[in-house]
C-alpha cells in the first residue's frame, strides 16, 4: 500500500473511533474552497473554447465540435450536484491530507509549452515531488478505471492521461497518479500512472497535432464508426456508438436521428441503453 495512503487510513480509522481531531484552521481553508467552488458553479464566468490541459485529452472531433460552436446535448438536472460533489470532495479530501499529516503542495497555475503553442492549466497537488490528481468517480469508475493503470489507459474517456501527462511536462515535475474516492461508498484509492518516456513524448506529440489542427481549422472529421451490435453471439441489424461516443456532449450534432433506447433483444429487468444509430427492431 502506498505510505500515504496508510497514513490517511490510519487517520480515518482514528476519527472513525472519535480518537483524532481536525484543527479549526484545516476547517477553515475547506469551508472558504467550498464556498469559492460554489460560487465557480453557480456563478459561472461566460464560457470561451480555448484550449487546455482538460480537454485536450479528448478526441480531435470533439475539440473541432466545440471550437465550431456546435450544439452540445443538454445536462439533465443531476449534472450540477455531479460538479459541486467532485468539488466538495476535492476540498474534503486535502483536508483529511493536512490532517493526516501528508506533506504536499497545493494546486498552481502551469504554463505548458507543447511545440509552438503554449497553454495554462491548474494542477490538482504535488505529492512527493509528483502531479497527482483527485477524482471523485462511480462505483464502476471506482472498479474498472482505477483499479489498475492498464484499465485506466484503455478507458480513459475524459483524458485523464494526457491531462497528467501535460501537467507534469508544464511544472517540470515528474507523472504521480489519481487519488480516486468511490462517491457511493467513500472508498478510497491511489492509483500510479506509469509511462516510459517514449511513451510521454507519443501523447504529447498527439496533443500538438490535436492542437496544430485546431489552429489551423482543419476540416472536421468523425473519428468513430458505429458499433454493430451483437447478442448471444448474433448479430441484431443494429448500429449504435461506443461508449466515447456516448458520452461525448456533440453526439446530437454529430449523428443524425439518434434513438436512444434500452437494447431491443434483451429480456433483462434493467438492459443495457444505446445510443442507436441504426435500430431495426422497434422498441415498446
Amino acid at each position: 500500500m502506498n505510505d500515504n495512503l496508510a497514513r490517511i487510513f490510519a487517520y480515518l480509522e482514528k476519527a472513525s473511533a472519535d480518537n483524532s481531531t481536525m484543527s479549526n484552521e484545516i476547517v477553515e481553508e475547506a469551508g472558504e474552497y467550498f464556498k469559492k467552488a460554489l460560487k465557480r458553479q453557480f456563478n459561472p464566468e461566460e464560457r470561451v473554447f480555448k484550449l487546455r490541459p482538460s480537454n485536450l485529452g479528448k478526441p480531435l472531433c470533439q475539440l473541432q465540435m466545440d471550437a465550431m460552436g456546435a450544439k452540445k446535448q443538454p445536462h439533465d438536472s443531476t449534472f450540477k450536484m455531479r460538479m459541486i460533489l467532485g468539488d466538495t470532495i476535492e476540498a474534503i479530501f486535502k483536508a483529511i491530507l493536512k490532517a493526516s499529516n501528508v506533506p504536499f503542495e497545493d494546486s498552481e497555475k502551469v504554463e505548458i509549452q507543447i511545440g509552438d503553442h503554449t497553454l495554462t492549466g491548474e494542477t490538482d497537488l504535488y505529492i512527493d515531488g509528483k502531479v497527482d490528481d483527485v477524482k471523485s468517480c462511480s462505483a464502476w469508475a471506482y472498479r474498472h478505471k482505477f483499479s489498475s493503470d492498464a484499465n485506466m489507459k484503455e478507458h480513459d474517456t475524459f483524458g485523464y492521461v494526457d491531462q497528467l501527462v501535460m501537467y507534469a511536462h508544464g511544472s517540470k515535475k515528474d507523472i504521480g497518479g489519481w487519488w480516486a474516492i468511490n462517491k457511493a461508498t467513500g472508498e478510497m484509492t491511489y492509483l500510479e500512472l506509469e509511462l516510459t518516456e517514449e511513451e510521454k513524448e507519443e501523447r504529447l506529440n498527439v496533443i500538438e497535432d490535436k492542437i496544430k489542427a485546431i489552429k489551423n481549422k482543419l476540416p472536421f472529421k468523425r473519428n468513430f464508426k458505429a458499433v454493430e451490435e451483437t447478442f448471444r453471439g448474433k448479430k441484431t441489424g443494429n448500429r449504435h456508438l461506443n461508449k466515447t461516443c456516448g458520452f461525448c456532449e456533440y453526439k446530437n450534432s454529430c449523428w443524425d436521428d439518434l434513438k436512444h433506447r434500452p437494447q431491443p433483444a434483451s429480456s433483462a429487468v434493467n438492459p443495457p441503453w444505446h445510443y442507436y444509430t441504426e435500430l431495426v427492431e422497434a422498441t415498446a
